[in-house]
């Protein structure tokens, strides 16, 4: 069994597991399933909208496939869920999501 199959058969007794979720969306986006990985980041969101390792992953799918518009926009989503939430891992997300804004803007002037 893969470890895509043993996420989805956890995720039938444990919906919404946040580790499961995002292990599931990562080893579709490792097995170059994005299409498949999408709704999962998705559904990741959904429940645990704080999750800005989910934030951060959900727009480098979108930025890896030149949908710029759509990674701004989970960035700027996960920076939003993020704001006030002072632990660790968030404070850790925020400077990565910031950086991944800021590396969009530079290549979008670039391409102007």
């Amino acid at each position: 069994m893969s470890a895509i199959d043993r996420f989805r058969t956890y995720l039938q007794t444990n919906p919404g597991d946040r580790f499961a979720l995002y292990s599931l969306a990562l080893a579709l986006v490792k097995a170059e399933r994005p299409d498949e990985a999408l709704p999962v980041f998705t559904e990741l969101l959904e429940h645990h909208p704080e999750s800005g390792a989910g934030h951060l992953q959900l727009g480098l799918l979108h930025h890896k496939a030149k949908r710029w518009a759509e990674a701004q926009a989970a960035w700027e989503a996960g920076l939003a869920a993020l704001r006030g939430v002072n632990s660790p891992e968030a404070r850790k997300a925020r400077v990565e999501i910031q950086g991944a804004l800021d590396d969009l803007e530079d290549l979008l002037d670039d391409l102007d």
